[in-house]
């Protein structure tokens, strides 16, 4: 072979390998397309602290045995709470899902983002531009997730236009479920065990209050000059309904929400025992009343029912006489 061949072999070889580099490192792989965000299927937030249940109070006034009273009122009550904290686990867990939602579709943008910084190193500035548009994240929520969420925050007195990551934050901390032995304690303190006027009137076993003249029932031993009544429930189960959504939302329990998100924070049971604490605005009593919620804790051997797979013994059998 002549020198000249050579030489010109060479310099094809070179030409060769010099196309192959410029191609490999001035223009990146071109993306992989990210899959479409899934929809999440919703739950019907309509039945979220609505009665879940018919059935009407039992006549814990015609029950002489005071045990058999206990155990008959703790279980009919324990089972309304354990139905509505199942409907707020099952959002809850919807919210989790919508949450994870939202982070992914952040992920994706961030990729994007860096993938349009390595695009304009090899192209004009015009075809970065149109690089990105092309490469947009799609949008986050389906319009029914968006309403869903929306309802759902309006429903616990969240004020945000943004569903970003603390309004996720804001709506877990506030639907959570009640410490069952808080909730029997105070239906038990509040309504007399089932006996009370407005439990029975009223289906009413929290003592709840509405404000508008007509909306419940107006309590004998109301003071001069005051307005509220004793709110009138349609089932004990509305009542067990409303009285988890006020713990919930009312800015009166927000020390209760407090000490039940530490525990959350920390993947522990949550403790009536200690939720409790965040109670004293809800009676008059104040100290005193989350005291004595707590000795009915104790004295009940009510802690045990915060676990929620706890079975409760068998009341079927136990009449309720007429009175």
């Amino acid at each position: 072979m002549s020198f000249m061949s050579r030489r010109t072999v060479k310099t094809l070889l070179l030409v060769g390998i010099t196309t192959t580099l410029a191609s490999c490192c001035l223009c990146p792989e071109p993306e992989k397309k990210e899959e479409p965000l899934q929809d999440i299927e919703l739950n019907d937030i309509s039945r979220l602290y609505r009665s879940q249940d018919s059935a009407e109070l039992p006549e814990f006034a015609c029950i002489q045995d005071v045990q058999t009273k206990k155990q008959i009122f703790f279980g009919y009550t324990l089972n309304l709470v354990r139905e509505h904290n199942d409907m707020i686990l099952e959002t809850r867990q919807t919210v989790l899902a919508l949450r994870d939602k939202f982070a992914l579709s952040q992920t994706t943008s961030d990729k994007i983002e860096a993938s349009s910084g390595v695009a304009h190193a090899s192209t004009t500035q015009n075809d970065a531009n149109t690089a990105l548009t092309q490469d947009s994240p799609p949008q986050i929520f389906t319009e029914e997730e968006r309403l869903w969420l929306k309802k759902l925050a309006r429903t616990h007195r969240i004020n945000t236009k943004t569903q970003d990551a603390r309004f996720f934050d804001q709506l877990l901390f506030a639907l959570d479920v009640i410490p069952a032995s808080m909730a029997l304690a105070q239906a038990a303190n509040e309504s007399a065990w089932g006996t009370s006027r407005f439990a029975i009137e009223a289906n009413n076993l929290f003592g709840q209050w509405c404000f508008k003249e007509g909306c419940g029932l107006v309590p004998q031993l109301r003071p001069e000059g005051a307005t509220y009544e004793v709110k009138v429930f349609s089932t004990p189960s509305e009542s067990v309904g409303q009285y988890m959504l006020n713990i919930n939302r009312n800015s009166s329990y927000q020390k209760v929400r407090n000490i039940r998100h530490s525990y959350r924070a920390q993947g522990q049971e949550i403790p009536g025992s200690s939720v409790v604490g965040g109670l004293k605005s809800y009676s008059a009593r104040g100290d005193a009343y989350i005291e004595e919620l707590r000795h009915m804790i104790g004295y009940n051997e009510l802690a045990q029912w915060d676990d929620h797979t706890a079975e409760y013994p068998d009341i079927s059998q136990l009449e309720v006489p007429n009175c």
